[in-house]
């Protein structure tokens, strides 16, 4: 069977999506209770965007990891976007 066909790839790509979603969702909860502020937690993902792109230029899964980084710039994006709107 093909890479990227079988039962397993799908199951680590599903778990991914749940694991990344939850975050986002924890993430915006703490923002929306005033436990932190978005800006805090902005800057912990672009923290992580910033090493995830290291990574892709030292040649460690580069397109992984340039996927990764797009993706964490949509939460991180979707932070930013939630911080003024609460009081905190």
């Amino acid at each position: 069977m093909p890479a990227g066909e079988d039962g397993m790839d799908r199951s680590h790509a599903a778990a991914g999506q749940a694991a990344l979603m939850l975050v986002e969702s924890l993430m915006l909860a703490l923002v929306e209770r005033g436990v932190m502020p978005a800006a805090e937690l902005v800057e912990a993902v672009e923290t992580v965007i910033e090493t995830k792109r290291r990574l892709a230029e030292d040649g460690h899964e580069p397109e992984i990891a340039a996927r990764a980084a797009a993706m964490l710039a949509g939460i991180a994006n979707s932070l930013a976007a939630s911080g003024p709107a609460t009081k905190g």
